[in-house]
């Protein structure tokens, strides 16, 4: 694999708070340009850890990770990646649209990519609206929105369909597939089986910090419910 086709690459990666707890322990990802990758663990298994790592927001104890072609936190590597980490916080008396004209303004980018950001997440048709008025998936859309005003290259979405009803899910994954076509990556974290089977296109799977498994291409899901871990989980992971 040339070097331009691997977005994120991460070895020996570390984490440990004290001597007693290692959040992450030694992991080797390789995540490839243009793909959906899921990021699948139990919760407490070291995913936001990692995420949280490979955008500067924390430095690693050991190892190295290289994202976007750049060390994390780096100014020029950020400025390719867009990213959802826990919760999104808006002012919630100004519109969805004005949100975004402070996050672009903040992120040194024109307001002409706002519309499109918007139409992309379906929430165009609420850009006027005031963010107390959104929903819970609405929030998240807006969240994503925020993160593609920049066109990155690279996405991190961290549990996004967390919290949300089964409709909001079911269109928070349809919008991570639309974000993973053509030359984008998106890595995705997630507890939920199901969900990465539906979404990614391949998986590596960590527990207890430790990279357990990978798989070259994650099998599409036959089950019918868009919310429920499925059972194979515990039989992968235990």
């Amino acid at each position: 694999m040339a070097a331009t086709d691997t977005v994120i690459v991460t070895r020996s990666l570390t984490k440990r708070y004290g001597e007693a707890i290692t959040a992450v322990d030694t992991l080797d990802l390789e995540v490839r340009r243009g793909e959906v990758f899921g990021f699948l663990g139990p919760n407490g298994a070291g995913k936001t850890t990692t995420l949280r790592m490979l955008l500067g927001l924390i430095r690693p104890t050991a190892g190295t990770a290289i994202v976007a072609g750049h060390t994390p936190g780096s100014p020029a590597g950020l400025r390719l990646i867009g990213s959802l980490v826990e919760s999104p916080a808006f002012y919630p008396y100004l519109s969805g649209r004005e949100n975004l004209k402070v996050m672009a303004d903040y992120a040194g980018v024109h307001h002409s990519r706002i519309d499109g950001a918007l139409e992309t997440v379906d929430l165009l048709p609420r850009a006027r609206d005031r963010f107390a008025t959104y929903s819970m998936g609405m929030k998240q859309r807006l969240a994503v929105a925020a993160a593609l005003i920049k066109e990155p290259e690279l996405m991190i979405l961290d549990e996004p369909t967390n919290g949300l009803d089964p409709q909001g899910v079911v269109e928070m994954r349809a919008l991570v597939r639309r974000l993973g076509s053509g030359e984008r990556t998106v890595l995705l974290s997630s507890h939920l089986l199901n969900e990465v089977e539906q979404v990614c296109d391949r998986v590596a799977i960590i527990n207890h910090g430790r990279l357990i498994r990978r798989t070259p291409r994650v099998a599409p899901w036959s089950g019918s419910s868009a919310t429920a871990p499925s059972p194979r989980w515990t039989a992968r992971c235990g």
